[in-house]
């Protein structure tokens, strides 16, 4: 929220979004729900120049405000700015950066029509995240079952953009609360294809499946089972224990299984076990069902990962067979 308070000849910005990257234990503290952030001042054009040099646009809109609803909302903002109330606990969609703004608007009683979009919230972020495909992957293992939920127009603010959409359509004494709008620095520049694009997850993971189709070295499949059962134990410890309600209830854990963690050592020793390969196929095809009815959606790269564990457990659902050493057969001869 921009504040311009032309008695005193400021021109201040408070930024709900600021944390620090130096917390300890600062990726534990944020996956556990305990990493905090905080209001911030800082000088409008300062705040602007940090946004250009981060190639980010600044869009502005001026709101049509009576006096006394522009005091209370400085009021609010100092407030909230005082050391014991600047910090609050993180909450991906419902206590962010973006939503404080809007709840500073609906703290001034502003008309607001909200009703259900098509669009789940998973739906809403995934295209800012189409031009950073690893990360988008990631976002999506995350993310549970709550994010396929159908959001609504209230709830979608938690995105700047659809804060900014929203904010167009409410009204404040009859009025549009928006009196005009503008950017106030250049339209970011197109930084062109990343290499996240052309070595995206679904064309690394595509090559590898057509690799192993026709080459599977046991040290591969050991390194696949390694990282898909870990990272399927990670799952398992969030949705326990972690403080995000976003977070839990993810079935991503179905095909990225921590029991893939015991083919490690049936593969080291030979061993086969037709009991865990079938069961590691069923999760498989339990995956397929759940994305096909929609309970929860799953990242596109995902297929030709779940083709890779389905050749694994392909391979694994029958014991090589034992193989008995040929007689030692010798021709003896005697004399009487």
């Amino acid at each position: 929220m921009r504040v311009i308070d032309r008695q005193k000849g400021t021109d201040q910005v408070y930024n709900f979004g600021i944390f620090d990257f130096d917390t300890p234990n600062f990726a534990y503290k944020f996956l556990k729900g305990k990493l905090q952030y905080s209001l911030g001042i800082q000088q409008t054009p300062r705040f602007i120049q940090i946004y250009t040099s981060e190639n980010r646009l600044v869009s502005e809109q001026v709101l049509d405000l009576t006096k006394e609803e522009e005091i209370v909302i400085v009021r609010r903002l100092n407030y909230l700015y005082l050391p014991g109330n600047r910090f609050y606990y993180y909450s991906f969609l419902n206590k962010n950066c973006s939503t404080e703004l809007r709840d500073l608007l609906v703290n001034i009683n502003v008309i607001h029509y909200g009703q259900e979009m098509s669009m789940s919230n998973r739906e809403l972020i995934n295209p800012y995240l189409n031009h950073i495909p690893w990360m988008r992957l990631g976002a999506n293992m995350l993310m549970g079952t709550m994010m396929d939920r159908h959001s609504d127009d209230f709830q979608s603010m938690f995105l700047p953009d659809y804060l900014k959409s929203e904010v167009n359509q409410m009204t404040l004494n009859g009025n549009d609360i928006v009196q005009n709008e503008s950017n106030l620095n250049p339209t970011p520049e197109d930084l062109g294809t990343s290499y996240q694009k052309i070595f995206s997850p679904l064309r690394v993971f595509s090559a590898l499946f057509l690799i192993l189709i026709f080459w599977r070295p046991k040290s591969v499949q050991i390194a696949l089972c390694s990282l898909i059962g870990i990272v399927g134990l990670l799952l398992g410890l969030l949705w326990i224990f972690s403080g995000h309600p976003e977070i839990r209830n993810n079935l991503d854990i179905l095909w990225c299984n921590p029991l893939y963690l015991l083919y490690i050592p049936l593969l080291i020793r030979n061993k086969k076990s037709k009991a865990l390969a079938y069961t590691l196929f069923a999760t498989l095809i339990l995956t397929v069902i759940i994305w096909l009815s929609g309970v929860q959606q799953f990242d596109i790269a995902v297929i030709p990962l779940m083709l890779i564990l389905g050749l694994i457990n392909y391979k694994a659902r029958t014991a090589p067979p034992t193989r008995h050493p040929a007689p030692n057969l010798r021709s003896v001869s005697g004399t009487t």
